[in-house]
């Protein structure tokens, strides 16, 4: 499902306090992503704005950001606020700047297929609606930004469904499949040498049979999805015990996954498998059951 060059500019304005977090985000676009990327509380006219990622202090830029709009213009707010609103996106203020990349990247690839397919959003709802389950075998990112897009089409949001999983996924290659830690990630983001590390490392025999299986089951009121990567797990208690940026792992990544509409979280097995589920709302049953039983006996 790989989408075509819409024309359209791909320009990001990042609007966030100078951290070393954001400079990490900004080089791994720039340089990782092949983005223009711009910085700072004023608006840039030289070309029009694709995405625009904002922290709180910042939240206005977003609205401003509409005056000067590439089409199909998304957007990404990272808060400490429980109420939420006036973005497409949010996550924590404290992810980290790989997580914070790869949402941007996911965002990124739902705006780009949204662009390239007229009407994404309404073409096959119903077979989508019918559609009660499946399994995925997912090595590369390409593939996870793929399934990801399928999936999030089957689910009340399915931007913000698809970016969730898309990080969920993506979590499951880089730091389960081929074992690369957070501080690594961050290095090769910074340098430009991310994309080529995960290549080697993916090559390489001991990784090169390893994938991530995703699962995804709809019942009458919720949907669940199983992430399942290859790598070692951990035990959560005693990896946090022994190393303290491990603290708070599962945490967190639970309320990356609440973030993204999903609203329960589960850890199964030895911490290599999750669960994420989205309660359907009440309107969605009646409409889709029917639907879904006949796909299902097919």
């Amino acid at each position: 499902m790989a989408t075509a060059d819409t024309g359209t500019p791909d320009r990001i304005w990042l609007c966030m306090a100078d951290s070393n977090r954001t400079r990490v985000v900004s080089r791994a676009l720039a340089k990782g992503l092949g983005m223009t990327v711009y910085m700072g509380p004023t608006m840039d006219e030289e070309g029009p704005v694709a995405l625009v990622v904002a922290d709180d202090a910042h939240a206005a830029r977003i609205a401003e950001a509409k005056g000067n709009a590439a089409p199909g213009q998304v957007s990404l707010l990272v808060t400490a606020a429980a109420r939420r609103s006036g973005a497409d996106v949010f996550l924590d203020h404290d992810t980290d700047a790989g997580t914070l990349t790869n949402a941007i990247e996911g965002l990124r690839a739902w705006r780009a297929y949204s662009l390239a397919v007229p009407h994404a959003r309404d073409i096959g709802h119903g077979a989508m609606a019918a559609f009660a389950g499946g399994e995925f075998s997912v090595q590369t990112l390409e593939q996870a930004r793929d399934v990801a897009i399928f999936i999030g089409h089957a689910c009340p949001d399915p931007r913000r469904a698809a970016v969730g999983l898309y990080v969920l996924i993506a979590n499951g290659i880089e730091h389960g499949n081929l074992e690369f830690d957070a501080t690594e990630k961050a290095k090769g983001l910074a340098d430009g040498s991310w994309a080529r590390k995960l290549n080697a490392r993916m090559a390489e025999p001991a990784f090169a049979g390893r994938r991530v299986r995703v699962g995804f089951h709809r019942g009458m009121r919720t949907i669940s999805v199983l992430v399942q990567d290859d790598g070692q797990g951990i035990d959560a208690e005693t990896a946090e015990m022994a190393n303290p940026a491990r603290a708070g792992y599962r945490g967190k990544t639970a309320r990356l996954a609440r973030s993204m509409g999903f609203s329960q979280v589960n850890w199964l097995g030895t911490g290599n498998t999750v669960e994420a589920s989205i309660v359907l709302p009440d309107t969605d049953n009646g409409a889709t059951e029917a639907p879904r039983r006949t796909a299902a006996a097919s």
